[in-house]
């Protein structure tokens, strides 16, 4: 008779327990999987106990440190490491009333049961050994158990995050617990990160760094910065935000990441071109022509006329046929040079900058011609177009070919002291600078001429005149700036700088001519002036490895106060230096420092970090 009750309780034991299984498997919508196998209860039962992961032969309820999803499907964990919330659905009980003692510690099976158990347990009901019981049914929740959330919801903050909780531990694994704080609300690992500061700073709790929210830098703050990416997450929008789903779809193509978002920003030597386009119109050149009421001379664009220039009663002459003009030079093409920086460290976050750029030329030459037009027809600026003498100069008029050459060359050298900063506030960094810097601008143009004695097309008679002006500007002075860059990427950055100074512009003009009725005539002036350089530019940098980057960027200059060939390029009176020698008062040298010049255009280079 005993044998048949104990028969029947054990059955009615066993479908208890199947019961509670159905029952937080549906209740709480956790689905169930196959038995442990001999694997797992092997696994369990070889494992140490633990040292520190909670309070053994702690009642119900009390916090544990072990993440629920540590333990195998399946397997009963050790005293004191039982979640929180109720016991999970298929495991057996700390003690069933008229079945175990009172004091028995949850989820541990005593040897033998009070007067025997006839028949044995049923299949999967009995572990091999006390510390490793196994039972049917779905194992262990790993976020969220019956009850679980009761244990954070009285005592965390409104938002569900665990800032009020003193860290995941206090939260007893509803939201904080073995899954990070993803669940945490709008701004505690939800939607806009920043969950658990105190899990490691941020998200890093049971799965590294969680769920870093749609902006993964505010969710892992000990990351630095870079989402998920850095405590191992999987860099897709649920781990690691925006900035892991970008490195994520980069693939091999992704920028070098070590250092995070937050990396500060340096190099040792950089090497690259920088193309240069000029933006400035060319001036005009002085002419003969003085103003009868201001007593100016006046300056025009136009060289050359086909035929005479038409008199006008007290004004400039008409040019009605031009046929070259300072407007023909093409100065706007882009011209390429060299840059090349080397930075040496003096401090923490500051160095010394020494900088190159320039070996950009600008040269251009235009030449028009009338030998197959079969007259020899050409006029210049010099004797305002055959007006002034009539009918022009023998050497600079009625001739068969004019020619103009440009040319323009730059060159700029800088030391710096440059002071960097990283802000506390995301990933924004930025540095201010200081020191001195020389700047030359050289510049020359000429003007050819070439004609017949008697005026025709006989080339074994021929006649010329070459007339060239060439200035030179030396700036040096001191400037002021900085730069300011935000990190899109780990490993990717965009950046803008700039540079503003004063400058002592020591500038010198010389010109020379030499012709058939003038053996060589020489003319240099020299001047100081203020002048002013500003320097923008955008940058782009992509990091190859951890020694490489790729630099690229638009760059902008303007210069102001200097003296240019077109500007400083005088046809005035030449009858002076008829028969060599320099040019007198007569001729009214000058020097022209008023002139300015803008270039902009696009660099590209490599960045070496030793």
């Amino acid at each position: 008779m005993l044998s048949g009750r104990m028969h029947w309780l054990t059955v009615g034991l066993a479908l208890l327990v199947s019961a509670q299984g159905w029952m937080a498997g549906h209740a709480f919508g956790q689905a169930p999987t196959k038995p442990a196998s001999a694997a797992a209860n092997k696994l369990q039962e070889d494992s140490p106990a633990p040292a520190d992961y909670g309070m053994q032969g702690a009642p119900y309820g009390t916090p544990y440190s072990l993440p629920p999803h540590m333990v195998p499907n399946g397997v009963m964990p050790t005293a004191g490491m039982m979640p929180p919330g109720g016991m999970p659905p298929g495991m057996m009980p700390g003690g069933m009333p008229g079945m175990m003692p009172g004091g028995m510690p949850p989820g541990v099976m005593p040897a033998s049961m009070p007067g025997g158990m006839p028949g044995g347990m049923p299949a999967g009901m009995m572990g091999d050994a006390p510390s490793s019981m196994a039972f049917q049914g779905p194992p262990p929740m790993e976020a969220t158990f019956a009850g679980g959330y009761s244990s954070c919801d009285s005592s965390c903050d409104a938002a569900g995050g665990c800032q009020g909780c003193g860290g995941c531990n206090s939260c007893g694994g509803a939201v904080c617990g073995g899954s990070g704080c993803h669940q945490g609300g709008l701004f505690s690992g939800g939607l806009l990160g920043g969950g658990c500061k105190s899990c490691g700073g941020g998200m890093c709790g049971g799965r590294g760094c969680g769920s870093g929210g749609l902006f993964g830098n505010r969710a892992c703050h000990a990351c630095g910065g870079m989402g998920c990416m850095a405590c191992g997450g999987r860099g897709h929008l649920g781990h690691g935000g925006l900035t892991g789903a970008c490195l994520a779809l980069l693939g091999p193509l992704a920028p070098f990441s070590e250092g995070g978002r937050n990396a500060q920003r340096w190099f040792d030597v950089y090497l690259g071109t920088i193309g240069l386009v000029r933006t400035s119109d060319l001036s005009g050149v002085a002419t003969g022509y003085r103003d009868q009421t201001t007593g100016e001379f006046l300056t025009t664009d136009v060289i050359s006329n086909l035929g005479i220039g038409v008199e006008q009663d007290g004004g400039f002459p008409l040019t009605n046929n031009p046929v070259l003009s300072i407007s023909d030079i093409d100065q706007e093409r882009m011209r390429f040079g060299l840059e090349a920086i080397v930075a040496l460290q003096t401090g923490v976050g500051s160095g010394v900058e020494v900088r190159y750029f320039g070996l950009n030329n600008w040269s251009e030459t235009k030449t028009v011609s009338t030998i197959a037009s079969g007259v020899p027809n050409l006029y210049s600026v010099f004797s305002l177009y055959g007006t002034d003498p009539q009918d022009g100069f023998d050497d600079t008029d009625r001739s068969f070919s004019h020619s103009l050459a440009y040319n323009s060359e730059l060159h700029n050298g800088e030391v710096n002291y440059r002071s960097r900063w990283v802000s506390g506030f995301g990933p924004f960094q930025g540095s201010i600078l200081g020191g001195i810097r020389y700047f030359d601008l050289d510049e020359k143009l000429g003007f050819r001429a070439v004609g017949s004695f008697d005026n025709t097309f006989t080339f074994d008679q021929l006649r010329f005149f070459d007339y060239e002006t060439q200035t030179r500007n030396q700036l040096t002075g001191v400037q002021i700036g900085g730069d300011l860059w935000w990190s899109l990427l780990p490993g990717l950055s965009i950046g803008t700088e700039g540079k503003m100074g004063v400058f002592g512009n020591h500038a010198e003009v010389e010109s020379q001519v030499v012709a058939n009725s003038i053996p060589g005539a020489r003319e240099h002036l020299q001047d100081g002036k203020t002048a002013y350089l500003v320097e923008l530019n955008a940058q782009l940098v992509y990091r190859l490895s951890y020694s490489w980057s790729v630099r690229t960027g638009y760059n902008m200059l303007y210069v102001d106060n200097v003296a240019l060939a077109t500007q400083n390029f005088n046809t005035r009176d030449f009858s002076n230096a008829i028969g060599g020698g320099n040019f007198t008062l007569e001729r009214f040298p000058f020097i022209d420092t008023d002139g300015e010049v803008a270039y902009n255009g696009f660099s590209i280079g490599a960045e070496w970090l030793y």
